[in-house]
């Protein structure tokens, strides 16, 4: 299965293939997947304080505010007070309550270029997304769907890999899809990779809400908002992928 990788914020897509090169290989090591990571395309400057964590330039990022003079909040500025509330629903609703800058025009566009690269490059049955990358992945994923509707073509996408992601974006209002308010359902195959540690855990959970239950994995790595790397653990995460392969593509 060809998998188009993409990266989280403040990322690349050559720091996302070394970040994820030990499940790279394990999946590579039988012939069971290929790989295309890209970048996204908006170039991006770190929150301060964080440029250690990112690492050197450079750093892109798929949505971005549509005024960046605007007073409202980048959402990402806002990741050091994560909510904790009841259901992981009412948590991203807190996270993106007035306040929140528009960017309704970078995510027509990270979705728009996506659609080309599956054009001149695919056709892709995969797709991975770390954080932001999953949650572009995810907007994609309901973006195929709607266009399956409207026009009658058919989805390239039959597999879905969520590292630490969060819920999609409705591609036509641009609203987060919350599971509790809407009835946009990603209906393929999906793996959502959680950590039980990751502070922004009910953002993965939001996510994997969004998906049809029936054929969407959960795999928690014990960790926080990162890439799992250990041995053991990447054998078990591999072998859930390839049944998963398997199930989506008989």
């Amino acid at each position: 299965m060809k998998f188009l990788c993409l990266p989280g914020a403040y990322g690349s897509a050559d720091k996302f293939q070394v970040q994820l090169a030990p499940f790279v290989n394990e999946l590579i090591s039988d012939g069971t997947a290929t790989f295309r990571f890209v970048d996204a395309p908006c170039e991006a400057v770190p929150p301060e304080g964080f440029e250690d964590f990112f690492g050197k330039p450079p750093y892109y990022r798929f949505i971005e505010p549509d005024d960046k003079e605007s007073a409202d909040t980048d959402v990402l500025s806002r990741i050091r007070d994560f909510p904790e509330c009841d259901t992981p629903e009412d948590t991203m609703r807190e996270l993106f309550k007035e306040g929140v800058a528009s960017s309704v025009i970078s995510t027509h566009r990270a979705i728009q270029y996506l659609f080309d690269i599956c054009d001149k490059e695919g056709p892709f049955e995969g797709i991975i997304g770390y954080s932001e990358g999953a949650t572009v992945a995810a907007t994609f994923l309901l973006a195929e769907q709607r266009r399956f509707e409207e026009t009658g073509r058919a989805p390239q996408i039959k597999c879905g890999v969520f590292f630490a992601g969060w819920p999609p974006l409705d591609p036509n209002t641009f609203a987060m899809v919350l599971s509790d308010e809407s009835d946009s359902m990603i209906n393929i195959h999906t793996c959502h990779i959680i950590g039980s540690l990751d502070p922004y855990v009910a953002g993965s959970m939001a996510l994997y809400n969004t998906c049809e239950p029936d054929t969407a994995y959960i795999f928690d790595h014990g960790k926080g908002h990162t890439l799992p790397r250990e041995k053991g653990v990447i054998k078990e995460l591999g072998d859930i992928i390839r049944n998963m392969i398997t199930e989506a593509t008989s």
